[in-house]
This record gives C-alpha cells, sequence and structure tokens, in this order.
C-alpha cells in the first residue's frame, strides 16, 4: 500500500488554487485502490469530510500531524506556494507549478526571494507539472538551470453552467446591453483599458467584477467619467449565481489580462454561449484557442474595432458558441483526476489502470 500526500491546504481560499483544490479534492477522494491511500493536507475543519478511507493532517498543525506517518511514499506539493514539504529519503517529491508571475509581480528584496526559491524547490522535485505549456516554456526561458522533464496537466473547469442564476442588484433588466469581466482586481488582469473603449459603446455598460481590496480598483473607478459611473462599475465580489448569469446575459465577455499562467474564466464564459474576446498575452491563446478574438495591443479604437467585429453577428446559441462550449468542456476535472492518478502510479511504479 503506497502512501500518497496530496496538499489541499487552498481548500477554503477564494483564488485559483482554492478552486482547484475544490474540485480536485472530492474527486481524488471517490477513488479507492487497493494499492494506494492518500493523506489529505486541508484546513482542520474539513478532516473526515471525504471518507475513512482518506487520512487527515490540518495545514494549522502540519509538522506535528503529518509525523505520525512514518512512510510517505509520494508527496505531491499541488501549487509553488507550499510551506511545508517532507523532505525524507525514499519520499518521491511530486511539484506543480502554476506560473511565474513574480518575475512580473514581485520587486527587491522579494523578488530575489522567488529567483532564489523557485529553482530550488524545482530542481529538488523528482518530477514537475505545470498547468500550460507556456509556463513550462516560461520556466526554460528564465530558470535556464532546470533540465528536468515537466509534463503539462490542463486544469479543469467546474461543470456548474446547469446551476442555479441571479441577475445581480447592478443590472436593471434582463434584456439590458452590457459586457462582463471577472478576476481580482489586480493590475496583472489590466481592467482599466476596457474604461477608455468603452467611449465607443454608450449604449452599453461595463460590470468589473471580482476581489477589488487593492489599490488598482480606485484607479480604474478615478479613471471614469462623471457621466459614466452608472455605465461602468467596479461591482467587488459575486456569488457564483450572479457570476452564471452575467456569463449567460453579456453580450461579450472581455478579459484583457496579461499574466495568466491558464486563465480560467474565459472558457467558463465558452460553457454559456458567451462570445469570448482575450488578450493574446501568456497562455491566453493557447487555452482559448480558435474560439476567441484577441486584441493585438491596448489602443481603445482598435480594441472597440475587435469588440465589434466578435459580436457582429454572434448568436449564444449558434454554431460558433456551441463550438465554443464543446471545446471549453475539453477541460475537466475527471480527465485533470485521471492524469494525476496514472501520473502517481507511474512515478511509483504501479500497474496502469484500464
Amino acid at each position: 500500500m503506497k502512501k500518497i500526500v496530496v496538499d489541499f491546504s487552498a481548500l477554503d481560499d477564494m483564488c485559483g488554487f482554492g478552486e482547484i483544490a475544490r474540485n480536485y479534492c472530492p474527486r481524488l477522494a471517490k477513488m479507492h485502490f487497493d494499492d494506494m491511500r492518500f493523506i489529505f493536507i486541508l484546513p482542520e475543519r474539513h478532516k473526515g469530510e471525504f471518507g475513512d478511507h482518506i487520512d487527515y493532517v490540518g495545514k494549522e498543525h502540519l509538522k506535528a500531524e503529518i509525523k505520525q506517518f512514518k512512510e510517505v511514499d509520494l508527496w505531491h506539493a499541488t501549487d509553488q506556494q507550499f510551506r511545508y514539504r517532507r523532505k525524507a529519503k525514499g519520499t518521491l517529491q511530486l511539484l506543480t507549478v502554476h506560473d511565474l508571475n513574480y518575475l512580473r509581480e514581485k520587486h527587491g528584496i522579494h523578488l530575489l526571494k522567488h529567483k532564489i526559491r523557485t529553482p530550488w524547490i524545482i530542481n529538488h522535485s523528482d518530477y514537475v507539472t505545470v498547468i500550460s505549456g507556456y509556463v513550462k516554456d516560461d520556466i526554460h526561458k528564465n530558470i535556464p538551470s532546470v533540465k528536468k522533464e515537466m509534463q503539462v496537466i490542463y486544469n479543469g473547469i467546474a461543470d456548474d453552467e446547469n446551476g442555479a442564476q441571479q441577475r445581480p442588484s447592478f443590472v436593471s433588466k434582463d434584456d439590458e446591453r452590457f459586457f462582463f469581466t471577472i478576476g481580482q482586481v489586480r493590475r496583472k488582469k489590466n481592467f482599466h483599458t476596457l474604461v477608455p473603449m468603452m467611449k465607443s459603446f454608450p449604449n452599453h455598460r461595463l460590470f468589473i467584477c471580482g476581489d477589488d481590496h487593492w489599490d488598482y480598483s480606485d484607479e480604474i473607478r478615478s479613471m471614469i467619467d462623471e457621466a459614466d459611473k452608472n455605465r461602468i462599475l467596479v461591482t467587488g465580489k459575486i456569488s457564483n449565481e450572479e457570476k452564471r448569469w452575467l456569463y449567460a446575459h453579456c453580450e461579450a465577455f472581455l478579459f484583457p489580462s496579461t499574466l495568466e499562467g491558464f486563465g480560467i474564466p474565459v472558457l467558463e464564459a465558452m460553457r454559456y454561449g458567451a462570445r469570448v474576446v482575450s488578450s493574446r498575452c501568456t497562455c491566453l491563446p493557447e487555452v482559448c484557442g480558435s474560439h476567441a478574438a484577441y486584441w493585438d495591443c491596448f489602443d481603445p479604437k482598435h480594441m472597440a474595432q475587435v469588440v465589434k467585429g466578435a459580436i457582429s453577428g454572434w448568436d449564444s446559441k449558434g454554431r460558433m458558441a456551441t463550438l465554443a462550449a464543446e471545446y471549453s468542456k475539453t477541460f475537466n476535472y475527471d480527465r485533470y483526476t485521471k492524469e494525476y492518478v496514472a501520473l502517481y502510479r507511474k512515478l511509483l511504479g504501479l500497474p496502469t489502470l484500464d
């Protein structure tokens, strides 16, 4: 019986890491094996939640509680920001790298710390997975000391397009014409470029949704003319029901982000028949493929021209929308789970499953 630690410390976090954990954790727990037993690291309050066939370690007391497991065959650090990983002899180390965003976001001593730590943890892992081909190329480009094999395992998208929907209070009526975007309202999302573009759409509204506790959200609000205060909104966080409604009713989903390791929202939008317009930055062309329209620069006139062309004749129930929705469904957590289980078995020398 091989013992495998999987780090789900981010289970309660409202971010990409948390989204992955909330989908992967229950799926992995539903799988029963005669030759593998899982040990989940997760917030204390979730201990026991996924069945007695799983062992649990509370992230709040990780170093103390993990000692009860004398032998661990494989330790999966599910993101590069893990706090602790056993370095015992005989424990294989699997690392999932989501991005090298620190190269563009950190400065000074904080950047230096990441430049030292990240190559070290990659090179001291036995095997590395990445969430996109872009991340793999970014590692090879910026960390030349990394020579090891890396496997791309794409993130999944939650199958919740049939879930309950609710029109947000900031939308006045069901047939209102609007554009939508969502994400942490941070500079890397580049949402401010949408504000001057909206001058070309006087009959549309724009909703920028997501955690907005960063100063950048106030910068965006300061760009909005007094006459447009009710037309362009930075709304803050919204519920899943509201998010589904906005995906389903927007005239286009706009994503000008300049820094993504994967880009979950663009694929979520496709599930609802939304027309997606994206930047060409980082992984987004890889993830969206031919199912999005793209901006080549962030000049307001160019952006408006691309959006007008993208929505012209678009039918959310039409063939192009249907193809985009089917494409987005190839990114799913059942596939994700099967790929990781297959990798665990390969690394541990266990026979493959049918």
